[in-house]
């Protein structure tokens, strides 16, 4: 394959949409809106051979400029990722719920976003329960290798399925009215039979499921270069999530200790957390907690804010069944409109009510707004480069999020005793997770042995520790990348002010790191000339 940069960049980033037309939706490319990956053995072949060809491009290639080689290491490691992912991790061969996910997303992403173009939209959506028979029909031949913990996460997903399918299509909001109603009513029926018969297949696929999750060590480690340029190992992101434990647990006791002289953390916990919004006032006091956020970092002037909106507002009810709690949802890197979302799911009549606790709602303010996910993800969709807008790892993303909350912290916004309580009690979270997320894919732990001790140590209940463990089978090095994605931060920033002596401002400083998306922080500390 030959060409300029540019080109060869183009062309890998449209690979990566017809590999992932979700993502593809995610990104505002809306050309796939109405298809889904294809996992079977003849699509991976393909999207082998396509991406080594990008990948040997990619390292033949001449950059021009530091920029455009900071692009080109970009592209190259997430190329060598995907070909990692599609030929050695094989999560479709072993998870029904990565899978299925993929499915439910592609509804949802489509009822969340673009409410501006309901004819497209609609098309969109019927193309999609059209085609989700096929795709779960080809995921049940194409789950070879499966496991007993991600058949029970894919089992657990099948009613909000329906729902999404059968319900939230009834909504007024969602106007379908460009559609013919009998070509509409079809659709769904043939996507809830594949839904159900996907459950089925389920029963049948644990008869030969295995309970090994873990991708091992030497996956683990190349996942950690290839996906995030992480350059330890798994044995020195454990001591550093040892460490990191034991100074978060330090914190939290004499936090707790100067609130509550001779609590218990859990007592502690448990009384800050009765101190809730109610429903009726959930919504405002949201939106008043990322305002303040937002104006506090404008008025500091810690960074240049982006002008996208982020509205707060009620889950709608065709979102619920996917929904379940809150959730951000983040403008497209090539969307026209760049508000983004804040979700917050409301009770029904007889619900229990379930959200954080006042102590804990300027922290997510901070993670999920400003100067957290919505001013990373906004500022990079104003980039003109397309690999910053569009290719990400989340040791960047969440690491920026975190750092965010340490920051802030920092800068006497997370100020009363409750929020400081709260802050410590999730680096502690934070820092579980590099724990837990080395020891169940390298260490032999098992799944319910890493609930377990989210329960001892965190004070999460039977479930919640569950679906949390869960995850993090799932989804081998992510859980890792909050807390050291916020090290590594940090690390940059210390460097930076040593470096630039006098001439270091922390505006400036944070405003160049936003300059390149959420690329891994390495290629931004070689930007910057610290590497």
């Amino acid at each position: 394959m030959t060409g300029s940069l540019q080109d060869i960049l183009n062309g890998y980033l449209d690979l990566r949409w017809r590999m992932d037309p979700v993502e593809a939706t995610y990104a505002g490319r809306h050309e796939l809106d109405g298809t889904f990956a294809s996992y079977a053995p003849e699509s991976v072949r393909e999207f082998l051979a396509a991406l080594r060809s990008y990948a040997a491009s990619l390292e033949e290639v001449e950059a021009d400029t530091l920029a455009d080689e900071i692009d080109r290491t970009a592209a190259l490691h997430a190329a060598r990722h995907d070909i990692l992912v599609l030929e050695r991790e094989q999560p479709f061969a072993s998870n029904p719920a990565f899978q299925l996910g993929h499915a439910l997303n592609g509804l949802y992403l489509l009822l969340a976003r673009n409410a501006q173009d309901p004819p497209r939209r609609s098309a969109a959506l019927l193309e999609r329960l059209r085609a989700l028979p096929d795709f779960l029909r080809t995921a049940s031949e194409t789950v070879t290798k499966p496991v007993t913990i991600f058949i029970d996460a894919a089992s657990a997903m099948i009613p909000g399925g329906l729902a999404l399918v059968q319900e939230a299509l009834d909504d007024p909001a969602v106007d379908m009215s460009s559609l013919d109603p009998a070509e509409l009513e079809a659709a769904r029926a043939g996507a809830t039979a594949a839904l159900m018969e996907f459950s089925d297949a389920l029963v049948g696929m644990r008869e030969r499921a295995t309970e090994d999750f873990a991708i091992g060590r030497d996956l683990f480690d190349r996942k950690l270069h290839t996906a995030h340029m992480i350059r330890e190992n798994a044995d020195e992101l454990l001591r550093y999530g040892e460490r990191l434990r034991a100074e978060a647990e330090a914190a939290r006791a004499r936090i707790v200790e100067e609130i509550a002289p001779g609590a218990t953390w859990r007592d502690l916990l448990c009384r800050l957390r009765e101190d809730m919004p109610s429903p009726e006032s959930a919504i405002d006091e949201y939106a008043a907690a990322m305002h303040e956020a937002r104006d506090y970092t404008a008025e500091r002037g810690l960074m240049q804010v982006s002008p996208a909106a982020l509205e707060v507002v009620p889950t709608p009810a065709f979102l619920r069944a996917l929904t379940p709690f809150a959730a951000y949802q983040g403008p497209g890197a090539f969307d026209a409109d760049q508000t983004g979302i804040f979700f917050v799911t409301l009770p029904e009549p007889g619900e229990p009510w379930r959200t954080h606790c006042r102590g804990e709602l300027l922290s997510t303010a901070v993670h999920e707004g400003v100067p957290g996910h919505h001013e990373q993800i906004s500022t990079a969709n104003m980039l003109s480069s397309a690999v910053r807008r569009v290719l990400s790892t989340p040791a960047a993303q969440e690491g920026w999020a975190l750092y965010c909350e340490t920051l802030m912290l920092e800068q006497g916004l997370l100020r009363t005793q409750a929020q400081r309580f709260f802050q410590a009690h999730h680096l502690l979270w934070r820092a579980l997770r590099i724990i837990l997320d080395v020891s169940l894919h390298t260490r032999g732990m098992p799944m319910m042995q890493a609930a377990q001790l989210l329960q001892n140590e965190l004070g999460f209940d039977a479930a919640s520790a569950e679906a949390e463990a869960r995850r993090y089978c799932a989804y081998p090095t992510y859980q890792l990348c909050y807390a050291v994605g916020r090290r590594d931060i940090l690390q940059l920033r210390d460097d930076a002010r040593a470096a630039r002596g006098p001439g270091f401002s922390l505006a400036g400083f944070h405003d160049e790191l936003l300059g390149y998306g959420a690329l891994p922080t390495a290629l931004a500390r070689w930007g910057m000339g610290l590497a």
